[in-house]
């Protein structure tokens, strides 16, 4: 018996930014959902923190890096493709 996996959505998004006492937080985050149909249809979802951009009332900009297994480079390229697509 084997089950094949099958990944319906799989995008690195921006999430809502948040202003708390002068600082804009916005999240990366990789959204996930999947499947597997063997005896009928599983499926399941994941939401994974990639990294967190801060931005102070001067305008001074910050990135943090949650996740070990991206660049920042390669998180904001993907960003920039997923927001060409939709």
């Amino acid at each position: 018996m084997s089950f094949k996996n099958y990944a319906f959505y799989d995008k690195i998004i921006l999430g809502k930014p948040r202003a708390i006492k002068g600082f804009t937080y916005i999240p990366i985050v990789s959204t996930t959902i999947e499947g597997c149909g063997n005896f009928g249809i599983f499926l399941w979802g994941s939401l994974t923190p990639k990294a967190l951009i801060v931005a102070d009332s001067s305008g001074e900009i910050s990135f943090y890096p949650i996740s070990r297994d991206a660049t920042p480079s390669k998180l904001l390229e993907s960003i920039a493709l997923s927001l060409d697509k939709e």
